[in-house]
């Protein structure tokens, strides 16, 4: 860490092993305090050259950016930390996007921000483009599906026999309503479970399951460990949730995969765990991002949607290693109940 002639040497050290650059600056008057060699790399800008750098150096709107500077630091002094994103501009008067994920903090009686930043040139542009899907997937595909359902109607009055075969159909219909439906809800942010229901945990992986590998060949197998308890959820919700994280073990692991649901010690949530090669330690927290993915036929949906179910409901996930070394997904918050307070 390079403090500048005005910073604290109780800064120096604290974040050298951080890969991103950081940037610490007095909240008041936005004086830089200190910063990391990692500025360099993504700035072009010699450590020591921050002491005398103002934003306007650095970045394309410096006035919009101390605004959001500012919002940053009230939702940080509340919550603990908060993030924004501006557009930067390097030495060589490249631009490019990055994030700010700004804390704050308090050096000899003097109330600094600092601030990890990122460039996240790339994921924005992922975001674009998947926006743009977004729009293709909820207006041009809502059309078609509506005129499919309508068939269904239509075979129902005037065939005979083939109910068995209906309902199924109806049913790929009602899931690909639902996906369509949870792409809005990513785009449109619209995160609150209004009417939640008691819904049996067992019941619902179980259902879950069987709608994600029943058509596949068989290999594909789920253990549920003891009783998981009873939660109050959006039950289309929660489906889409152990959907996606289903779907992403048997893409990642492939057909053979054994996925495992169990209750987590404290009893306040699940662990969806598989026997795969699990998720390097540098990937866990990216994998929740709007549209990260690994995988060559991925949307980057998938774990973005559990990660949106998730905290519409007021629960928090994580993923970490299993017990074989595959990937574990924790549900955490999910207060058991015996029945909702309107029953």
């Amino acid at each position: 860490m390079r403090d500048t002639p005005s910073g604290s040497g109780a800064l120096s050290g604290t974040v050298d092993d951080i890969a991103d650059a950081v940037i610490v600056t007095d909240a008041d008057t936005g004086e830089v305090v200190a910063v990391n060699d990692a500025v360099e790399r993504l700035f072009g800008h010699p450590p020591a050259a921050f002491r005398d750098l103002t934003l306007d150096a650095y970045a394309t709107t410096p006035d919009a950016v101390r605004d959001a500077r500012a919002d940053a630091r009230r939702a940080a002094s509340e919550t603990g930390s908060a993030t924004f994103r501006w557009t930067a501009r390097r030495r060589d008067g490249g631009t490019f996007r990055v994030e700010s994920s700004v804390s704050v903090t308090t050096v000899e009686g003097r109330t600094c921000l600092v601030a990890v930043v990122r460039d996240v040139t790339d994921r924005a542009e992922r975001e674009r483009e998947l926006e743009r899907f977004a729009e293709v997937l909820t207006h041009d595909l809502r059309s078609p599906l509506n005129a499919a359902e309508a068939q269904v109607e239509i075979l129902r009055s005037e065939a005979t026999g083939g109910e068995e075969w209906l309902d199924r159909l109806e049913g790929v219909h009602d899931r690909m309503a639902d996906i369509v439906d949870d792409v809005r809800t990513l785009v449109n942010g619209d995160r609150h479970v209004g009417d939640p229901e008691r819904i049996d945990l067992n019941g619902a992986v179980e259902e879950t399951w069987a709608a994600v590998a029943g058509d596949r060949d068989g290999t594909a197998g789920l253990v549920v460990s003891g009783d998981l308890g009873t939660v109050a959820a959006d039950p289309k919700r929660l489906c889409r949730l152990l959907e996606n994280l289903f779907e992403n073990a048997v893409r990642h692991v492939g057909d053979g995969v054994t996925v495992t649901v169990s209750p987590l010690s404290g009893g306040d949530g699940i662990a969806v765990e598989d026997d795969g090669p699990g998720i390097p330690p540098d990937a866990r927290e990216r994998v929740f991002e709007y549209g990260y993915t690994t995988a060559t036929a991925g949307t980057g949906f998938g774990l973005n949607i559990v990660a949106a179910a998730a905290d519409a409901h007021g629960w928090d996930v994580r993923v970490t290693e299993g017990a074989d070394g595959g990937a574990r997904f924790e549900l955490t918050g999910m207060e058991r109940v015996e029945r909702l307070p309107e029953e």
